[in-house]
């Protein structure tokens, strides 16, 4: 897969997730908590981030600060993600309830959830 393809893919789905907690952060985090509870919605979730990663990452895997390089990190941290959700959703489960659980943090991970996006979205356009 293209580093255009995955940046746009995987940039999209951030902000897909980033502009809903941002705006109605309860909400998001009762949709996503509620997700995270069937073990096979986190797998094959997580199964699919591996796909879009290793397809990524099979076309160049080295990592560095040029826009090809920043992208190809997002890859290498989707590709361990989707191996944990996958395989171990119980941990990334605790993890995301103890993050999302503080509602004065909410604010501040939307914000950088949006800013991840759309820098992935922009950073497509530049490979």
């Amino acid at each position: 897969m293209e580093l255009q393809t995955f940046a746009q893919i995987t940039g999209i789905l951030v902000l897909l997730i980033g502009i809903p907690l941002l705006v109605k952060g309860d909400a998001t985090v009762a949709f996503v908590q509620e997700f995270m509870q069937s073990t096979l919605h986190m797998r094959c979730s997580g199964a699919l981030i591996v796909v879009l990663s290793v397809l990524t990452l099979k076309e160049g895997y080295s990592i560095g600060t040029d826009p090809a390089g920043l992208i190809r990190v997002v890859a290498w941290l989707g590709f361990i993600k989707g191996i944990t959700a996958a395989w171990r959703p119980d941990v990334l489960k605790g993890l995301s309830e103890r993050m999302l659980n503080d509602a004065s943090i909410r604010p501040i991970f939307g914000i950088v959830s949006i800013a991840m996006g759309g820098l992935l979205l922009y950073g497509s356009q530049l490979v």
